[in-house]
């Protein structure tokens, strides 16, 4: 049993390892892959988008919506400076009505002309 054991120990100790590098290669075309990959690559990534580009929209409603971000925008910056003043804005299908309260507070009633919802928002400027 010994004799066993020492033969064992003495074979294990007289083997070769053999080991290579670990080398990576990409599999995207863009990053120095197989050029071959990038149809199925590309066919991959359009099975899995959800997104829909909507190219419905004619230039007289991307005028107008880009017209209502404005408007937007434009109270939001003045509210901000500290700047807003009293008045109504017509935003295509909304009505915007600013309301200054005094002491800092305005009052922004934001009225879909379609369905008739309205929404009621608050502000409070501290310093003013």
């Amino acid at each position: 049993m010994k004799i066993k054991s020492l033969v064992m120990l003495a074979s294990a100790c007289c083997l070769n390892a053999a080991a290579t590098e670990i080398i990576y290669t990409p599999i995207n075309p863009t990053f120095g892959g197989n050029p071959l990959n990038g149809s199925f690559l590309l066919s991959k990534a359009n099975a899995q988008n959800d997104h829909s580009e909507d190219r419905s929209k004619d230039f007289v409603e991307r005028f107008k919506e880009s017209l209502e971000r404005n408007i937007m925008s434009k109270i939001t910056r003045d509210f901000a400076d500290g700047e807003l003043q009293e008045g109504v804005f017509d935003a295509g299908d909304y009505k915007i009505t600013v309301v200054d309260l005094g002491g800092g507070r305005f009052e922004v009633t934001i009225l879909n002309e379609i369905t008739g919802e309205t929404t009621i928002i608050e502000m409070f400027t501290p310093g003013l």
